[in-house]
């Protein structure tokens, strides 16, 4: 019954970070404020500019409810933004499994967020935010230091981080046509890939 009552928690923590993480997944390769409610526009349809109502923004339940369509202009909502609200959801679930509501669980759930907003802005914008690459590398650091208590291995494997991500850059960036949709997204692998090393 605890464990039945973790999950639930977790899931609802889940749902709330997923839909957080679909307006940063949307609003930040476009270059507008995530923080709308207080320093910019609030949510709103892309079509037909009319604004969503907070009752509206109930993550998972809202989408059953609309099918998946503005309910003014009956516009099809991206389905990217189911995906980031459920993968999130799934994966704090997954977190609280093999950690509980721990400090890992915690910097865990948050690093799988940062992941998956970047999975959906690759997708639909073939590029990784900077401002969620830094977010990933921070709690990423905070988790190794927390683990290892040990700054030498953290130092070693930014080293490697180094190493591999020259490597990358070398074979991939330089050499390798059309495998990316641009040199800007191939540069966005590349520091993904030391961030990926320094944090693991």
């Amino acid at each position: 019954m605890e464990q039945l009552f973790g999950i639930i928690l977790a899931a609802t923590f889940g749902a709330i970070f997923g839909s957080y993480a679909t307006l940063f997944a949307y609003r930040l390769p476009l270059g507008e404020s995530c923080f709308g409610r207080y320093f910019g526009q609030k949510s709103r349809c892309p079509e037909c500019n009319v604004i969503i109502r907070t009752r509206e923004l109930i993550p998972l339940i809202n989408w059953l409810f609309t099918l998946g369509r503005c309910k003014s202009c009956q516009t099809k909502i991206p389905r990217t933004h189911l995906f980031v609200e459920a993968t999130t959801t799934a994966l704090f679930i997954l977190s609280y499994l093999k950690f509980g509501f721990t400090q890992e669980f915690m910097l865990y759930a948050l690093i799988s967020v940062g992941l998956v907003i970047l999975l959906a802005t690759d997708f639909t914008h073939k590029t990784f935010p900077q401002p969620v690459l830094n977010f990933i590398l921070m709690v990423g650091l905070a988790n190794r230091v927390l683990q290892d208590q040990n700054v030498i291995d953290v130092t070693f494997t930014a080293g490697m981080g180094v190493v591999l991500s020259a490597v990358f850059y070398q074979i991939f960036y330089k050499k390798t046509e059309g495998l990316f949709a641009s040199q800007s997204q191939s540069f966005d692998y590349t520091k993904f890939i030391l961030i990926a090393s320094v944090c693991l």
